[in-house]
């Protein structure tokens, strides 16, 4: 199973262990960040690739 697919499959069963780790640790990073704040990279990159996102080089 590649990453992307252990990614969807993840995504899938938010009730497992690893997505509620993910969940949380992800929540309490936008809570100390400014109001208004842009991601500076997807937060489902298995779904952006699927729909055309690919990384520039150079950006971050």
């Amino acid at each position: 199973m590649g990453a992307y697919r252990y990614m969807q499959e993840l995504w899938r069963k938010k009730q497992s262990d690893v997505m509620r780790f993910l969940l949380r640790v992800r929540c309490w990073q936008y809570r100390q960040l400014s109001n208004l704040h842009r991601a500076p990279r997807p937060t489902r990159p298995d779904k952006a690739r699927r729909l055309g996102y690919k990384a520039k080089q150079g950006e971050y």
